[in-house]
């Protein structure tokens, strides 16, 4: 089966693309995120005048491998899980959330019992 004149030009344009972006050395690199990253990265792009994510992302990892080596090393050490620490805030507003859900959802409670 022949290609239309516009499937031919358009897998020209592709391959002129994918040509250039060889020849500078640019490669894809999926990566997965946490929800809300991309709400917070689109926040982000608006308060530095950022109108495209790819130039942001760009940015920050070519601004990380240009810090000193530990620098680098600083920034990617992960906190120790006893930084994770449940304020008396945190825990009342847990306790307040499930009270609510109990009354929402009745009979869902838990009860134990101690069997002796």
């Amino acid at each position: 089966m022949e290609k239309t004149a516009a499937a031919k030009h358009s897998a020209a344009y592709r391959a002129r693309q994918a040509e250039a972006k060889q020849k500078m050395g640019i490669e894809k690199m999926p990566i997965e995120v946490p929800i809300g990253t991309r709400s917070a990265m689109s926040k982000a792009m608006d308060e530095h005048g950022y109108s495209q994510v790819q130039e942001l992302w760009q940015d920050l990892a070519l601004s990380f491998l240009s810090m000193p080596h530990e620098e680098q090393a600083r920034r990617l050490r992960k906190p120790d899980a006893l930084a994770f620490v449940i304020t008396s805030e945190l825990a009342r507003n847990y306790v307040q959330k499930a009270k609510a859900e109990l009354k929402s959802n009745p009979g869902d409670e838990i009860i134990l019992s101690v069997n002796r």
